[in-house]
């Protein structure tokens, strides 16, 4: 009895101990597992983003903004006062030299055609008369005097005609002038202040570019966020548009003013031809009441001697030849009535309709030769050393964003403006089926350096000269390199690297030598970023052994 007691009380002791062994293990297998979850994490894989080094030129360029303009621009003005009669050509038409593209109403023209016509028919027919007449008795002689006199009268009537004419002429063409220098002020007022905001919005630029470096700074000891950083270079890229824009404003006010120059130029050239013309029109009335004086003389000398006859027959020979140059003045002004074609290109502005009135100096058409095109762009004069006559040159052109346009540098303006201090560099281009239009916005792009290298990495990637690498394992290698040339994104490494070899470009938590690292993206030489997924593994849960047997 006594055995069987102490077995009921040994095997429930037993069971008890059991029991408390197997949850101490429990205990003690569940805080190894802890800890080397800890241990996992304190070494797990930093996050990097890495670059492949490729084999790739390294260039080096100077970027800049351009406007595309024609080679040939012709602004096509009459030489006479009229109302246009024809004019079908418009905006996009394409024309040739030569081909007639508008017409003045030829009935001044025309009617002055048939005066001078008939004047010379007359002067003629008096030389004949005169010479079949030249015995003729003096009841003739007394009548040629009378009709002299006439003429005389007539020719003074008509020098104090043209001399009056002529002066309000002249008025009219230099109030033009007056009103064109007025415009010129205008234009160099709004230049002024144009320059004035571009002063704003460099200044605006620099204080937006400071506090990018005290917030990049801040941000890499860790006193700012990442927002913050972001904020900053966000103020900075918009000043650069802004003052961008600013830049584009003062051009577009420079050619503004450019424009009210060229227009004083036209009226000043106007001016000087009125004047020319009026004075040849004196010119010939004084000669005109002349040849009148002279004729009366003449056919008073008749009374005296016959002899006089002769300069009478002169001075008539003279009126026909002043009367040929009529004919030809007036034809040459019907000729001035059609306005032609002197180049091969395309209509870009219609100023008048059929109808209204044009006016010498005032252009009624715009012809720019398209298909030789120009893109005009500026650099500052400190890097215009950098660049020469055929450069390659790469255009982006808005309106055709998705083609890259490979030019050359076609001349360089061999002085820099005064105002801004920029060199002009024109390029020209070849203008297929005429897509290219003058007056777009170009952005340019000129090769001043290609170096042929072997190995190329992103500029991000080196830190004092070293890079890590990562190794077939996925662990980080730090390696010293020689670099070579370099552009705005990337660097040349003349050795340390090889083509293929994965480095290191920026990394999400400290990368050590030998560190695991994990691959999150890959950036491009050409700046671009490709994110790359995690891969994903299935976890595989072991289940817990059930115990065996009954309850």
């Amino acid at each position: 009895m006594t055995g069987r007691k102490w077995i009921f009380v040994l095997v429930p002791v037993l069971a008890l101990g059991f029991l408390i062994s197997a949850r101490f293990k429990d205990i003690a297998k569940s805080e190894a597992q802890q800890k080397s979850e800890a241990g996992a994490r304190r070494g797990g894989a930093a996050s990097v983003e890495i670059a492949t080094a490729q084999e790739q030129p390294i260039i080096q360029s100077i970027e800049t903004v351009g406007t595309v303009t024609a080679e040939f621009t012709v602004n096509l003005s009459p030489r006479v006062s009229g109302r246009i009669t024809y004019l079908e050509v418009r905006e996009g038409e394409t024309v040739k030299p030569g081909q007639l593209l508008a017409r003045i109403d030829p009935s001044q023209a025309e009617a002055g055609v048939l005066s001078a016509r008939a004047s010379i028919n007359e002067s003629r027919s008096r030389l004949a008369q005169a010479e079949a007449t030249s015995q003729a008795n003096a009841i003739e002689i007394e009548q040629a005097i009378q009709q002299a006199r006439a003429e005389a009268v007539y020719a003074k009537s008509a020098l104090t005609q043209t001399q009056k004419s002529a002066e309000a002429r002249i008025a009219a063409s230099q109030a033009t002038v007056k009103q064109s220098q007025g415009a010129i002020t205008a234009a160099q007022a709004g230049l002024k202040n144009r320059k004035a905001q571009v002063i704003a919005g460099e200044a605006n630029l620099k204080n937006a570019q400071l506090k990018e470096e005290r917030t990049k700074s801040l941000y890499e000891k860790g006193y700012v966020s990442k927002q913050d950083l972001d904020n900053a270079v966000a103020a900075t890229a918009s000043a650069v548009a802004a003052l961008d824009v600013q830049r584009a404003e003062v051009e577009g006010a420079d050619a503004d003013l450019n424009s009210a120059k060229a227009s004083y130029d036209s009226d000043v050239a106007s001016l000087r031809a009125i004047r020319a013309t009026t004075e040849a029109e004196i010119e010939s009335a004084k000669a005109r009441l002349t040849q009148a004086n002279s004729a009366l003389k003449t056919a008073e000398g008749n009374r005296a001697q016959l002899p006089a006859n002769r300069a009478n027959l002169e001075a008539l020979k003279a009126g026909v030849d002043i009367a040929d140059a009529q004919l030809k003045g007036a034809a040459s002004q019907k000729s001035d009535t059609e306005l032609k074609s002197t180049i091969l290109g395309t209509i870009t502005k219609r100023s008048a309709d059929p109808g209204s009135i044009a006016s010498p100096g005032q252009a009624v058409l715009t012809i720019e030769s398209t298909n030789s095109i120009f893109v005009d762009a500026n650099i500052p004069i400190d890097q215009s050393a950098r660049v020469k006559r055929g450069d390659r040159v790469e255009l982006t052109i808005d309106g055709l964003p998705d083609s890259k346009i490979l030019a050359r540098i076609d001349q360089i303006v061999p002085s820099a403006d005064v105002q801004d201090r920029q060199v002009l560099v024109r390029i020209r281009v070849q203008n297929q089926e005429d897509a290219i239009k003058p007056g777009m916005f170009a952005k340019v792009l000129i090769e001043t350096k290609r170096v042929e290298s072997k190995v190329v990495i992103p500029l991000d990637a080196v830190k004092q000269d070293k890079v890590f690498v990562i190794n077939a394992e996925n662990k980080a290698e730090e390696r010293e390199v020689v670099l070579g040339e370099r552009d705005e994104n990337n660097v040349q490494v003349l050795s340390g690297l090889e083509v293929g070899d994965r480095v290191i470009v920026l990394s999400f938590s400290p990368v050590k030598d030998g560190g695991l690292v994990s691959v999150t993206a890959e950036r491009r030489l050409d700046g671009t970023r490709v994110v790359i997924e995690p891969e994903k593994k299935n976890d595989k849960k072991e289940s817990a052994d059930k115990p065996k047997g009954g309850k």
